[in-house]
């Protein structure tokens, strides 16, 4: 849906005070195949990626929100963890179980295998939390749910989504009853100039382009 037609976003001044009303979800449900390792714990410059995620998260949000397929893993983190409702659902079943989980009205959510999150770039998407049900960035000509604002408005659109196998984001960000804020790549680049905040860690290409960051 087009902002503005058909739908009252939620106004701006009530999202100001940023983590006192969006929940800061991550979601670690993957173990990641294509790497070999788990990459929820791949030691990054001395720090584990998800605590790397948790850092950034701390300074900003009130409740934060592990969504996994157990919770064994997550105990040392001090964090509420929560298990997919719908298991096997990749990024969407993540997202349905922490909005159902969530005590706010809207989520930011993050994956764990993204060590350069900053706090800065997750400030210009939370300014912009009131435009619409699914606030999110559109970074190189691609969508990044990974980096997004969602609220419960998604949850009847999700459940279906998760329920009929539909996993895909862009099937989330198509349906006309949820109004959809699109952030453009211009916004990050002041706070973020390389848009290392939305790398995240999927191949060996990927690691070894996290250790030449490191210098290691």
């Amino acid at each position: 849906m087009v902002e503005g037609v058909g739908h009252k976003p939620t106004p701006f001044f009530l999202f100001s005070s940023g983590g006192r009303t969006v929940t800061g979800l991550i979601i670690a449900g993957g173990k990641s195949r294509r790497l070999g390792i788990d990459k929820r714990f791949l030691d990054i410059g001395g720090r584990t990626c998800i605590q790397r995620v948790l850092d950034a998260y701390r300074g900003i949000f009130d409740e934060i929100l592990i969504v996994a397929d157990a919770t064994e893993p997550f105990q040392s983190l001090g964090v509420r963890v929560v298990v997919d409702l719908v298991p096997g659902r990749a990024t969407l079943g993540g997202l349905y179980t922490g909005l159902h989980f969530a005590a706010r009205a809207q989520v930011f959510a993050a994956a764990s295998d993204m060590p350069w999150l900053s706090p800065r770039t997750i400030q210009v998407v939370l300014a912009q939390a009131g435009r619409g049900d699914i606030v999110i960035p559109d970074v190189g000509g691609k969508l990044q749910p990974m980096h997004a604002v969602y609220s419960k408005a998604c949850l009847p659109v999700l459940k279906s989504l998760v329920e009929s196998d539909r996993l895909k984001v862009q099937d989330l960000c198509e349906r006309p009853e949820l109004a959809v804020h699109r952030v453009p790549e211009s916004a990050f680049v002041a706070v973020d100039p390389e848009l290392r905040s939305f790398f995240n860690i999927n191949t060996p290409d990927d690691l070894a382009k996290a250790k030449q960051w490191l210098g290691t």
